[in-house]
């Protein structure tokens, strides 16, 4: 169920329930693009996302991320008064979502009560 290849409509709502506010990928096309292009471009994304539970894997600059860190405020002393903004490819995350979400069905079956808090 985990790896089982999903279909043009699970794609599609992951993609459209992920943020389009987030900070772009690498490519500079965050998900707002996505949202508003999907008429032309979701074919093309299904294709890539599909690829991947194909073949099992991803194409190399795909899983490429950048980690910023931004100022909370005006004097910074500790590492907990920096933003964390992660850049990562919206195609990347719609695959990560799609585990994400089938990894919550099954979480509370393989793993004790007493570790699930830790997960």
């Amino acid at each position: 169920m985990l790896i089982k290849c999903p279909d043009f409509l699970e794609i599609k709502t992951v993609a459209f329930n992920l943020n389009g506010n987030i900070a772009p990928g690498l490519d500079g096309f965050g998900g707002v693009f996505y949202h508003s292009c999907w008429d032309i471009i979701g074919t093309d994304v299904c294709n890539v996302v599909q690829q991947f539970f194909k073949q099992n894997w991803v194409l190399p600059w795909m899983n490429n991320n950048v980690v910023s860190f931004f100022p909370k405020i005006q004097d910074v002393d500790f590492i907990q008064d920096y933003w964390p903004i992660v850049v990562s490819n919206f195609k990347f995350k719609i695959i990560s979502k799609i585990l994400t979400d089938r990894f919550a069905l099954v979480a509370a079956i393989i793993i004790s009560a007493n570790q699930y808090g830790f997960v």
